[in-house]
């Protein structure tokens, strides 16, 4: 019995000894060196110490600088989705801080920063990105930020902020950061930033129609030390070429980025991959090997119908992909394969547009509520602050009493402007008919900046601007449905357009004559063919003009039964016009162009009329006179 007790007395010993020992060999970390300690390279072992350390002590502050570098991670396997989750816990635990020390503003900073690029690249929303960026570039840029730290990161900020204004349609102001990245030498002494940075330019250049700039920064893309991103620039300075008729060099640079992407095809993005196949497959069609052209660009036109969404750079390339296509069937005499690649192009280009236009109308209402709330904010801190030795003299029902009253009527406030700018934001059903409508996107996308920033401003003539376009748009979209529409209503929308442009765009004047004799109610005509040439003559004819004039004289031919339509203005001619163009690259024919001779085409056949256009220059070349031939019905 003794001898039982004896041994239950040294095993208890034992275990007691055992525990101490194993406790003693965990050991208990100080917030000193939690503060200390870098997690440097980030890797997942690294990221595991840290957390342990975090772990032996309740008490230390360290999680968000764990969660940041859990996003960074994620950001470099490419998880962008984990890593911006990730980010944001780290955001919101160093944002509910009291205090931030300039190591926390540098660690925030680059939290902000990998969330950005996440919800840029993966979740595809460019205005949250933006302000991530933006706040990110506010604390690198602040006077007590760590300097060293600032330089490291800023021109990748830049890149950033850059890349989401192009996808947002501002492609100023996405060239205006890219500038600014392109003198950051930190940035540049990496040398796999070369082809984004440069090749980013040179397309803003291009789309801007300033050729040799364009030219210029592709090329100098090619410096890149990655292979892979060496397919981007070839298949850039193709596109330049080609769009710019010198078809050997475009071919040139085709094959230079097919045989790159053939040996470094792993190291190649998909986008590029797939842009470099499609460019081969017009090679092949050059070649005039067109079953071989047709097949390489169906399977790149399925690999690019896999995508799950699309950016603007996207929209481009299949949009290429299927204006090859469509002109290797045709010279493969398969006309009907042709056609059903058009009508896809135009669905998805109706699809595309109508989507661009939802998200900026969408972008506007935010802006909106976003300020009319801070100005509500503003107005309650205010009137707070005058009152202040009122309220202190009552009690604590009346406080709450005036508090929910005055929260109502804010409240009421809100929804009040919001549905007020509802009912003037009707245009959520901007369903564009390709062959039909021709109304300039770009216009369209101004026009929502207009608005912006009129309301701003707070100018007077916010309300009849959005009336103004609200119309026009409404007309346009009525319009593009019909076979034939009123002459009241088409004019209506010309002459809706012609006030947006000449009071809000570009300075000129403008006069539409019709004879007392013709019922503009009762005359039908087929929609869209006359404001295309107003257009044409204000961003072409006027452009730079200061005493611009544009007249449309209408009149009924009654021996050959068609409703004639003269354009005449002061601008540069026809010549003037053209020499522009050529300058700018732009030498090839307008696509609204081939779709207003198909049209007239179409109903001359379909109505027995001699529907057509004629365009000259007036006098010595000063202006330019259109005159437009259109069958009419009369009801």
């Amino acid at each position: 019995m003794k001898l039982f007790v004896m041994r239950k007395v040294i095993l208890t010993i034992i275990v007691v000894v055992s525990v101490n020992w194993i406790t003693a060999q965990k050991k208990v970390y100080v917030q000193k060196e939690i503060d200390t300690f870098q997690i440097v390279p980030t890797t997942r072992e690294n990221i595991l110490v840290y957390k342990k350390m975090l772990e032996s002590n309740k008490s230390l502050n360290g999680w968000g600088y764990y969660y940041s570098k859990i996003g960074m991670l994620h950001l470099i396997e490419n998880r962008l989705d984990s890593c911006y989750i990730y980010s944001n816990l780290a955001i919101k635990l160093y944002n509910s801080s009291e205090i931030l020390t300039e190591i926390d503003k540098k660690k925030l900073a680059r939290a902000y920063y990998n969330a950005g690029r996440a919800l840029r690249i993966f979740y595809k929303d460019y205005n949250q990105s933006l302000d991530y960026l933006i706040k990110a570039l506010k604390l690198i840029d602040s006077k007590s930020a760590n300097r060293s730290f600032s330089k490291n990161i800023k021109g990748y900020i830049l890149k950033e902020i850059s890349s989401n204004h192009m996808q947002m349609g501002d492609n100023d102001l996405a060239l205006e950061y890219l500038l600014k990245a392109s003198i950051d030498t930190n940035y540049l002494k990496n040398p796999r930033n070369f082809g984004p940075l440069y090749n980013g330019i040179g397309t803003m250049y291009f789309q801007k129609g300033v050729v040799d700039s364009a030219k210029y920064f592709y090329k100098k893309a090619l410096l890149d030390t990655i292979r892979g991103r060496k397919v981007t620039a070839h298949n850039n300075l193709g596109n330049l070429y080609r769009k710019t008729n010198k078809i050997d060099s475009a071919l040139f640079h085709y094959l230079n980025s097919k045989e790159l992407l053939d040996k470094h095809y792993d190291k190649t993005s998909t986008s590029s991959r797939d842009f470099s196949l499609a460019n081969y497959g017009y090679v092949l069609m050059k070649e005039k090997k067109y079953t071989e052209s047709v097949l390489m660009l169906r399977t790149v036109l399925d690999s690019v119908n896999a995508y799950k969404s699309f950016d603007k750079i996207d929209k481009d390339i299949k949009v290429t992909i299927m204006d090859y296509l469509i002109e290797a069937y045709q010279k493969n005499n398969q006309l009907s394969e042709a056609l059903g690649i058009s009508e896809q192009k135009s669905n998805f280009l109706e699809k595309f547009h109508k989507q661009m236009l939802e998200e900026k109308l969408r972008e506007l209402n935010v802006a909106y509520r976003v300020k009319e709330k801070d100005e509500s904010i503003q107005q309650l801190e205010a009137t707070t602050e005058e009152q202040n030795t009122v309220i202190k003299q009552r009690n604590l029902f009346s406080i709450v009493l005036i508090g929910l009253l005055l929260s109502i009527v804010g409240i009421g406030f809100l929804v009040f402007r919001q549905r007020k700018l509802n009912n003037k934001y009707q245009t959520t059903n901007l369903e564009q008919r390709l062959l039909r409508s021709q109304l300039n996107p770009h216009f369209v996308f101004n026009a929502l900046n207009t608005v912006s920033s009129l309301a701003n401003k707070k100018s007077e003539k916010t309300s009849s601007y959005i009336a103004k376009l609200s119309s026009l748009i409404r007309l346009i979209l009525k319009n593009s449905r019909e076979e034939f529409v009123s002459l009241g209503d088409e004019l209506k929308s010309i002459e809706d357009y012609l006030e947006l442009q000449s009071n809000f765009s570009q300075k000129f004047k403008y006069r539409i004559a019709v004879p007392s004799n013709i019922d503009k109610e009762e005359t039908f005509i087929p929609p869209m063919f006359i404001q295309p040439f107003i257009e044409n003559s204000i961003e072409h004819g006027l452009r730079g003009a200061n005493d611009g004039n544009i007249n449309l004289d209408i009149k009924i031919n009654e021996k050959d039964k068609l409703l004639e339509c003269k354009i005449t203005d002061n601008g540069i001619g026809v010549a003037g016009a053209s020499e522009f163009k050529s300058k700018n690259g732009a030498e090839y024919e307008s696509f609204s162009g081939k779709i207003l001779k198909e049209r007239l085409q179409i109903y001359s056949r379909s109505l027995n009329k001699k529907a057509k256009y004629t365009t000259q220059s007036l006098s010595k070349g000063k202006g330019t006179e259109v005159s437009i031939s259109l069958p009419y019905i009369l009801e």
